[in-house]
């Protein structure tokens, strides 16, 4: 159980990094208006893509 509760807020935590990652990529490469619009889309969507890929890709596949 206390296994699957540090996974659950490591990956909260991944997620949440990757967006923030994202966000900081997405600001250095584009242009960016004050509107919500698409590259916000894909800050939040690839920085939450970023965040999983390093837990299942990375965390997941080392615990075999």
């Amino acid at each position: 159980m206390r296994e699957q509760t540090g996974r659950a807020v490591r990956l909260a935590v991944l997620v949440i990094a990757g967006i923030v990652v994202g966000n900081v990529l997405v600001t250095l490469l584009m242009t960016r208006d004050t509107g919500l619009g698409v590259d916000e889309l894909i800050a939040f969507a690839g920085g939450a893509a970023l965040g999983l890929l390093v837990e299942f890709g990375v965390f997941r596949r080392s615990g075999r």
